[in-house]
């Protein structure tokens, strides 16, 4: 496995990630937010990401197969992450690490993100260092939790 800068040539593969993520949908989640995110998988749309200069991400690729897949937007000195993914726990924790030590180089103060408390994602955020600094109902059902790390703190 050969973790790289994520690529436009790879938008099929990105979306094929993000689309099986979505096959079996928490029962919290409104319909309409799985839509959206069903919507937004599409190659099509995968691929006009490429087009925002503050994209950045990592992908985990083997044979030309997309395993795994780390993406934000840089604003600032900080990065909003969006997706991570991947085929298991082991490519997501390596590319969050890989993407750490590259914030770290470029000078990135921290990484923030988001996620729900069922997710595999909140465990991987925590056991990584992030620090919950926010909840946000969106519905009776399904809280957002927003974390940061801080990369000044980190050796």
């Amino acid at each position: 496995m050969k973790l790289t800068a994520i690529k436009r040539n790879h938008s099929k593969g990105i979306s094929k990630l993000m689309i099986n993520d979505l096959k079996n949908p928490s029962n919290k989640f409104p319909q309409y937010m799985i839509s959206k995110f069903r919507e937004h998988a599409k190659e099509e749309n995968i691929d006009k990401e490429f087009d925002n200069p503050d994209l950045i991400g990592l992908m985990a690729i083997e044979n030309k197969d997309v395993l795994g897949f780390i993406v934000g937007y840089k604003d600032n000195s900080s990065i909003m992450l969006h997706y991570v993914a991947g085929k298991n726990i082991t490519i997501k924790k390596k590319l969050l690490d890989r993407l750490i030590k590259l914030c770290k180089i470029k000078n990135i103060s921290s990484l923030k993100t988001d996620t729900f408390e069922f997710m595999e994602n909140n465990q991987l955020f925590k056991s990584s260092g992030f620090k919950l600094t926010k909840k946000e109902k969106l519905t009776k059902n399904l809280e957002v939790l927003w974390y940061e790390l801080n990369l000044h703190k980190i050796l």
